[in-house]
């Protein structure tokens, strides 16, 4: 009930001509429900209408009515692939509900957005975020750190010895 109200507002802070308080409204409505496709389309649609192009790209992105005019100001605006799949604010992977346009877009992002790195794309409740590689590299690491602690308290204990015989 509380997402139909605040959109009841949206519309009529627009019908007043208030354009900022009603994209506020949206902004906070797109965070409470990032997955959304419905409330990203009339986001776009308001950013088109005040001549933002790159945001209505953006919120575009996932939407069929996207122009190509709009994505390239997006990138343009965002030229990294992976800032450009984190700025679409999604928590879950939304491929399966895209149309064939907006699905092929978002396909084009994450294959482009692995190649850039550091690794591959996975959804998790937070998000995207890249895949966790786990390698003999990235132990090592952790391993000359615990090499290094142990040293640390092996010479820790030897003074405190030497200290506590000394003073005996």
């Amino acid at each position: 009930m509380a997402r139909e109200h605040v959109l009841a507002k949206v519309e009529a802070d627009l019908r007043r001509g208030h354009v900022h308080p009603a994209m506020q409204r949206l902004a906070s409505l797109n965070a409470a429900y990032p997955d959304d496709l419905e409330l990203r389309a009339r986001r776009a649609a308001l950013y088109r209408q005040v001549g933002n192009v790159a945001e209505a790209g953006r919120w575009g992105f996932l939407t069929e009515d996207a122009s190509a005019q709009e994505i390239a100001a997006f990138e343009r605006s965002y030229p990294g692939a992976w800032q450009r799949v984190r700025l679409l604010t999604v928590t879950a992977d939304p491929t399966d509900r895209l149309g064939p346009v907006a699905g092929a877009r978002l396909g084009r992002l994450v294959e482009q957005a692995e190649r850039e790195g550091p690794a591959p794309v996975t959804w998790t409740e937070a998000g995207p975020r890249p895949a966790e590689r786990s390698s003999w590299q990235d132990e090592l690491g952790c391993l000359v750190a615990a090499v290094i602690g142990l040293v640390l308290v092996a010479l820790t204990v030897v003074g405190l010895i030497t200290v506590l015989r000394w003073a005996w």
